[in-house]
């Protein structure tokens, strides 16, 4: 059997093991937590800060903040700046949840007793398959549903969401992340675009990188079209496929438009 020594050092941090004990979080999540605990209180704790002192990629950290987000070990609120201008977002970190955690009890309760314990032996493995069959596709359930808020909060953050929707039509920007998030979820190996079966993970790649740059320049190339489109919904997956491709040199040719009267 291996064995395991801690050889201590000193710099040490205290903090609560109550996030380590927590069932809920992935073992990044705790990771993270742990460390942004221990830094000190006028610390950087943005996305791109964290991004610097540790391996992982943005979206990675991302993905954990969001877990401890959804967890309630953190907070997040708009940040404004001293004129009221809204700039990135910005967090509180705590060392317990600030929502609660029925999940950490694990209250007993008393069985009745019955006149007639054959009977109550059946009617308790009967309910107790219901529940675990129930419980079983409630989990399944409460899964999809949190990789599908976890990734609507990386695309609103990606695109910049609250300050968008203040310029543009927020109709239309739900719509347009809707359409992602349905790409991105999806269970099927491919996706159609245009007419054309696309791997899942490469659309999901290129939907991950549309900000908020791309979201206007689609809804400039809507407003533009006059074209009557008959599945709006297909036309808006290939708009926004392409939209970090052609973007650039559609705004060049527009430039160029402008300056030689083509």
């Amino acid at each position: 059997m291996a064995v395991f020594h801690v050889i201590k050092n000193d710099g040490y941090t205290v903090m609560s093991n109550f996030h380590l004990r927590d069932k809920r979080l992935s073992l990044k999540a705790k990771g993270l937590l742990s460390q942004m605990l221990s830094l000190p209180e006028n610390w950087d704790y943005s996305l791109k800060g964290l991004t610097v002192i540790n391996r992982e990629n943005i979206d990675a950290i991302r993905t954990a903040v969001v877990e401890l987000e959804n967890a309630g070990y953190i907070t997040r609120y708009q940040g404004r700046d001293d004129k009221g201008k809204m700039i990135g977002n910005e967090y509180n970190i705590y060392e317990k949840p600030m929502t609660d955690n029925p999940l950490l009890e694990n209250p007993t309760t008393a069985k009745p007793i019955s006149e007639n314990p054959m009977q109550l032996i059946k009617e308790v493995d009967i309910k107790e398959k219901i529940n675990t069959e129930d419980i079983k596709y409630q989990s399944i359930n409460q899964d999809a549903m949190d990789t599908i808020e976890v990734y609507r909060s990386i695309l609103h953050e990606n695109i910049e969401y609250d300050i968008l929707c203040q310029q543009e039509d927020e109709e239309l920007i739900d719509e347009i992340v809707e359409i992602m998030l349905e790409c991105i979820c999806s269970s099927k190996e491919t996706i159609c675009i245009g007419k054309e079966d696309i791997p899942k993970e490469v659309v999901k790649s290129r939907f991950l990188k549309i900000n908020s740059e791309h979201i206007e320049y689609i809804l400039f190339c809507m407003k533009r079209n006059t074209t009557k489109v008959h599945n709006i919904k297909a036309y808006l997956k290939s708009v926004i496929y392409n939209a970090p491709a052609t973007m650039n040199s559609f705004y060049s040719a527009e430039v160029n438009h402008d300056l030689y009267g083509g």
